[in-house]
C-alpha cells in the first residue's frame, strides 16, 4: 500500500532527523510505502494548493492529511483550517484516494521558545486547538474517513510536554510514539 503524508513540520519532522521522523519509522516497520510530504510552516491553504503535485502524482492508495495548526497559529482562527481540510479530503475521494484524518498531538506553550512568542498568544489559542481538534474528529466520523490520533500517551501531560523539542515538535521518542500510532492505523502488508 502506499500512502501520502500531507502535512506541515508534525509531518516534516522539524528538529528531528529524516529517519526518525514518525513517516519513516512507520514505514520502515511495516513495509508499506509512505512518502513524506510535510513542509515546515505550511498552512491548511498551502497543502491545498500542492495537493496535486504532492498528492495526486504519487498516485497512492491513501493518504494521510494533518495540518491547520500554522492557520491557528498565524491567523487565530481554525476556520481556514477547516474549510481546506474538508476540501482535501473531498478531492482525494473524488481521485479514489482514501483519506485518513491525522488529529494533533498536544501543544505546551510554556516551551515555546522565546523568539517565537512575539508571533502570537499561544496560551490563548489552547481553546481554538482544542476546538480544531474537536472538529476534525466530528468531520471524520460524519463521512467514515479514519483518523490516526497522534496525541498519544508520553505526549499527553503531565509527562509529554518532556517530549517535545519547543513546545509544539516532538522530538525522536515523539516520533516514535506518533510511528505507532500510525501503525496501528495501517492494514498489515499483504504478503
Amino acid at each position: 500500500m502506499k500512502l501520502v503524508c500531507l502535512g506541515d513540520s508534525l509531518t516534516y519532522g522539524y528538529g528531528v532527523p529524516r529517519r526518525d521522523c514518525w513517516v519513516s519509522r512507520a514505514a520502515e516497520r511495516t513495509g508499506h510505502t509512505l512518502v513524506n510530504r510535510g513542509i515546515n510552516g505550511d498552512t491548511s491553504g498551502g497543502m491545498l494548493a500542492r495537493f496535486g503535485r504532492d498528492v495526486l502524482s504519487e498516485r497512492p492508495d491513501r493518504v494521510l492529511l494533518m495540518g491547520g495548526a500554522n492557520d491557528i497559529i498565524f491567523g487565530g482562527s481554525d476556520a481556514p483550517a477547516r474549510g481546506n481540510l474538508a476540501a482535501l479530503a473531498h478531492q482525494a475521494v473524488a481521485a479514489g484516494i482514501r483519506p485518513m484524518i491525522g488529529l494533533p498531538p498536544p501543544v505546551y506553550a510554556e516551551g515555546i521558545p522565546e523568539p517565537w512568542l512575539p508571533l502570537t498568544d499561544y496560551w490563548a489559542l489552547a481553546p481554538v486547538f482544542a476546538a480544531y481538534r474537536d472538529w476534525l474528529v466530528r468531520f471524520a466520523g460524519t463521512f467514515g474517513f479514519r483518523t490516526v490520533d497522534f496525541a498519544v500517551p508520553g505526549l499527553l501531560p503531565p509527562e509529554g510536554q518532556n517530549r517535545y523539542l519547543d513546545g509544539l515538535h516532538p522530538d525522536g521518542e515523539g516520533h516514535r510514539l506518533m510511528a505507532e500510532a500510525v501503525i496501528a492505523a495501517l492494514p498489515p502488508l499483504r504478503a
